[in-house]
């Protein structure tokens, strides 16, 4: 009787045992591990929630921009490795390099043990990300496709490696640029109306870029009217009937390879002389690295073209014309 008895109670103990044991299960499982303490929960620009490890060291750069903006914050020594085109600022160049930003090396990033790397969602392939992602290596995304994205951009990096500070004074460095060519240009376009723009990102065939792009903000920022407008392809082809009739009156030559070799290509093509640009030799070569980063150089690229469009020698000449046509003598008053 005491025997059967026993063997009741332990049963009936081993059910409450295993009950206990299921309930603790779920509350462990609930509780916040004791591995992420500290770690924070920030939404990045595709509205993924990122958990971001308290006081990241190890940051990778997924985009060439994103390298500089970081650089610009003062982050540079916590980089340990950038995107295979990253060579801005110089000491960038040291860096183990983790692939294009639209074919990355996922292998060379995971070997570099990085705390959390930093991805553009204008580049950066959703493919990429998610495996990175799968592997435990949180990927922060931003979206500077244009100057306010950019603005953004800045901000949340800042707020994510708490250096808010010093993106807020990136920020106004780049917004008092903006402000003050964006004044100037349009003041001046007022009285010489705004030149017609082309931009060339290659020749072969000819690869213009629309105003829904960064460089296309830049020029319009800059007060110039781009030839090629809003178009549902941000990077259209152009036939160089269109480009002799469009009439451009300043052509940018911008793209990577050889800035020279660009600008012969050009003029081998037929009927080239006869665009306005080429006829008074208004046609320049810029620096793709500056003008098509969204980044901290992307003011200096703003000021250079304005100086394109609106060179001071050209600014007088036009004023004169413009003073003239309002002269009934036509001598200025």
């Amino acid at each position: 009787m005491i025997d059967s008895m026993k063997i009741r109670f332990w049963r009936s103990g081993c059910r409450g045992l295993r009950v206990v044991l299921c309930v603790l299960a779920v509350l462990l499982a609930a509780a916040p591990s004791t591995e992420g303490a500290g770690a924070a929960g920030l939404q990045d620009a595709s509205g993924a929630l990122v958990t971001v490890p308290a006081n990241a060291q190890r940051i990778v750069s997924l985009a060439p921009n994103l390298t500089e903006i970081l650089c610009g914050m003062g982050l540079g020594p916590r980089l340990v490795g950038v995107s295979s085109y990253s060579n801005y600022p110089p000491a960038v160049n040291k860096l183990p390099k983790v692939g294009g930003f639209a074919a990355l090396s996922i292998e060379t990033i995971v070997s570099l043990n990085p705390d959390i790397a930093v991805g553009t969602m204008d580049g950066n392939s959703e493919a990429d990300v998610a495996r990175l992602r799968s592997l435990s290596i949180p990927v922060f995304c931003v979206f500077p496709n244009n100057m306010q994205g950019l603005m953004r951009a800045i901000s949340q990096l800042g707020k994510l490696f708490k250096c808010e500070n010093e993106a807020k004074e990136l920020v106004g460095n780049i917004e008092l640029v903006v402000k003050q060519v964006k004044s100037k240009a349009d003041r001046l376009a007022r009285t010489l109306g705004r030149p017609k723009v082309l931009i060339a990102l290659d020749t072969k065939p000819i690869v213009s870029a629309s105003a829904d792009t960064f460089i296309g903000e830049l020029v319009a920022i800059a007060g110039g009217a781009n030839v090629v407008g809003a178009n549902s392809i941000r990077y259209p082809r152009l036939g160089l009937e269109t480009v002799v009739a469009s009439a451009p009156d300043v052509i940018l030559v911008t793209g990577h390879g050889s800035q020279q070799g660009l600008l012969d290509d050009l003029r081998q093509l037929e009927r080239w002389q006869e665009v306005p640009a080429v006829k008074n030799g208004r046609v320049y070569l810029l620096d793709p690295d500056v003008t098509t980063r969204p980044g901290p150089r992307s003011a200096g690229a703003l000021l250079a073209i304005h100086e394109k469009l609106f060179p001071e020698s050209e600014v007088e000449s036009r004023k004169s014309k413009v003073e003239s046509q309002r002269s009934p003598t036509g001598n200025p008053q």
